[in-house]
């Protein structure tokens, strides 16, 4: 059903059947607006009061459903402001997907130790813990409540709030939003009709618009970014950072030591936007086998990887990759699976200028 979707929201389903579909859906998404409209009417206005935390606030969110590359961007930061600027950090996320109670706050990391595996905490805040190893990982509804447990338990001197632009109540000092070059705003219609959670007016609200290319040796993509470039420029008064998703070595998951995959490889993936990923594969000469496609967020079971061993075996892949997301969800099952076929992570890295995107300030605030 998310597929369906995604192809309908990015103009890739344009059968008769999708039409009527969507002029139904178009019907729904005018009343969503209405509501999304009210809701940031009053926040603007003051009648809906956001709360202020002693610390420095940072959002990273986006205009639309998943899929602009949330997750490597937010742990860049909070891997650089750890351990670059020294600064105490914490992201704070919603947790979703996540089988722990979100009505409390979850330690996930204390900075030190991951206390939850990722079926539990969720793959993304996880997925963060793993890879901004002196970050504090809270998960949990209410971001204000676990922002202020944040400060109070770890001293946490900066907050960064994992896809927080739609997520008003707390207060933020510097309101990022993420843009996905080749995907940009869809259809341009809102929820359900199209992928856009609030009007693309509400850029606005944005103090950094960074544009996201996932897939930056695609003919084409640097004539689009400098185009999105000159348009948030001169509609929105905005100048973009640009930042590039890097493709590193590919890994075994259960040793974390690099390996050579072999030419032909099966590939799976359960994230917004699989194609970035079989793009970034194909793109190292790799022959794809098998491309299985999961939902985001997926929670994978032993069946599930057993299916996936069995028909790569089949096909005679001589390796199984699948993203570093998916891999911290599926590292469980393969400790007493008889695998027989390397089954490995590609690494992913946000290739981004942390300083021309966070104001200096930040680097030598003195703790509030």
């Amino acid at each position: 059903m998310k597929t369906y979707f995604s192809r309908l929201h990015y103009n890739r389903a344009s059968g008769i059947p999708d039409k009527f579909l969507l002029i139904f859906l178009l019907v729904a998404s005018f009343f969503y607006s209405i509501a999304v409209c009210f809701r940031n009417f009053l926040y603007d206005k003051g009648f809906i009061k956001s709360e202020k935390l002693p610390a420095f606030v940072i959002s990273i969110g986006n205009l639309t459903t998943g899929g602009t590359g949330k997750t490597p961007v937010t742990a860049k930061i909070a891997s650089c402001l750890t351990e670059e600027f020294k600064k105490k950090t914490a992201v704070i996320s919603r947790g979703y997907g996540g089988k722990l109670a979100i009505k409390n706050s979850n330690i996930i990391s204390d900075g030190n130790k991951i206390f939850f595996d990722a079926q539990a905490a969720g793959d993304e805040p996880f997925w963060i813990a793993e890879n901004s190893k002196k970050t504090v990982v809270i998960t949990g509804r209410n971001r204000f409540k676990s922002g202020k447990y944040a400060i109070e338990k770890f001293d946490s001197e900066v907050l960064i709030l994992d896809d927080g632009f739609q997520h008003r109540k707390l207060q933020r000092d510097l309101n990022i939003v993420l843009i996905d070059c080749d995907k940009v705003f869809g259809n341009n219609f809102l929820l359900p009709a199209g992928p856009l959670r609030e009007p693309v007016s509400q850029i606005k609200r944005a103090d950094k618009v960074v544009i996201v290319n996932k897939v930056p040796y695609l003919e084409g993509m640097k004539a689009k970014i400098d185009f999105l470039q000159r348009m948030f420029r001169d509609k929105y008064d905005k100048q973009p950072v640009v930042c590039e998703f890097i493709a590193g070595e590919i890994y075994d998951i259960m040793t974390g030591q690099p390996v050579e995959p072999g030419k032909k490889v099966a590939a799976f993936s359960g994230i917004a936007r699989p194609e970035s990923f079989f793009c970034l594969l194909e793109a190292r000469q790799l022959n794809l086998v098998s491309k299985k496609v999961f939902a985001d967020h997926y929670i994978y079971t032993r069946s599930d990887i057993e299916g996936i061993i069995q028909e790569a075996r089949g096909l005679g892949a001589d390796a199984i990759i699948t993203t570093e997301k998916d891999s911290v969800k599926i590292r469980s099952y393969l400790e007493d699976i008889e695998i027989k076929i390397p089954v490995c992570a590609l690494q992913l890295e946000a290739n981004l200028d942390i300083k021309e995107l966070i104001p200096s300030s930040v680097y030598n605030r003195e703790p509030v």
